[in-house]
């Protein structure tokens, strides 16, 4: 309650003094309040600069959702990285240009989403990028059309998708063992298979170094065995924006019929199994 009392004052004081408090950096590491309040989850308080900027003669909002702290992150960076899905929507508005800002190592908002897995806020930016590549596909001028639906990844995204070692967003949610969402970008970005970072690694090959992801290669104890039978899963579908989700794998008979298969060792064979298929296509 009293720290909700502080973020009133904030949002007082930033009332009175707004044209030099919208981009004021007051820590030492160069975050504004608006940096602050999204690392904070202070959902409300977010809302509330932002619409403050926005009541204004000269709009603060947009300048104050760019400025970015000594990493070179802006809020957007901040709040896709904790996967906070009601800021991304929010920071998003003000400037959609914002979900491929790219910070001091090269990531962007929509990387940084897949880089801790935070699936939902992945998806809400693929949505933006989409977006962004319709209005693009209206211009004329641009010489370039551009046939998109929320099914394919968005030109610009694969753009937003890589950092400057060379790790895609496939990268990243493999080796975080974010599998659920390494099917929906095997799905969205299915040119980001063929990827290579710095170290000469395809996303397959990084697959194929999580024992964890296959039965096989755990060794596991009668009792332990015992456990991992019981060990339950959902079934990965790729999740579309619009909240429209057919199934994107189908079981064959073997597996259905094969009772000492548990659900999670058949999801990770389902999973290897469409990475393969688009890695040889």
């Amino acid at each position: 309650m009293a720290m909700k009392s502080e973020w009133k004052k904030v949002v007082e004081k930033y009332r009175k003094e707004l044209q030099y408090a919208h981009n004021l950096k007051i820590t030492r590491s160069g975050d504004t309040a608006l940096h602050i309040a999204v690392s904070d989850g202070q959902e409300e308080i977010v809302a509330d600069l932002i619409h403050l900027m926005q009541s204004t003669r000269i709009n603060h909002a947009k300048e104050a959702v760019k400025t970015k702290n000594e990493r070179d992150n802006t809020p957007l960076h901040t709040a896709a990285a904790m996967g906070n899905l009601p800021m991304c929507k929010l920071i998003a508005q003000v400037d959609p240009l914002l979900v491929g800002e790219r910070n001091c190592e090269g990531e962007t908002p929509f990387f940084l989403a897949a880089l801790y897995g935070k699936k939902e806020a992945f998806l809400c930016l693929h949505k933006i990028c989409v977006d962004q590549d319709r209005k693009q596909a209206k211009r004329p001028e641009d010489g370039d059309t551009i046939h998109q639906d929320n099914k394919q990844g968005a030109k610009i995204g694969y753009k937003y998708a890589k950092r400057e070692d060379g790790d895609t967003i496939l990268h990243c949610a493999i080796n975080g063992e974010y599998f659920d969402l390494a099917f929906q970008i095997v799905h969205l970005y299915p040119k980001l298979v063929d990827s290579v970072n710095e170290q000469g690694f395809f996303p397959l090959h990084l697959l194929a170094t999580k024992p964890s992801a296959f039965r096989s290669g755990s060794h596991l104890g009668r009792f332990y065995k015992l456990i991992y039978h019981s060990i339950f899963v959902d079934e990965l579908t790729h999740e579309h924006e619009d909240d429209q989700r057919p199934p994107a794998i189908i079981k064959s008979r073997k597996e259905e019929k094969n009772p000492n298969y548990p659900e999670n060792y058949r999801t990770c064979i389902n999973f290897f199994r469409l990475f393969w298929n688009m890695a040889h296509v």
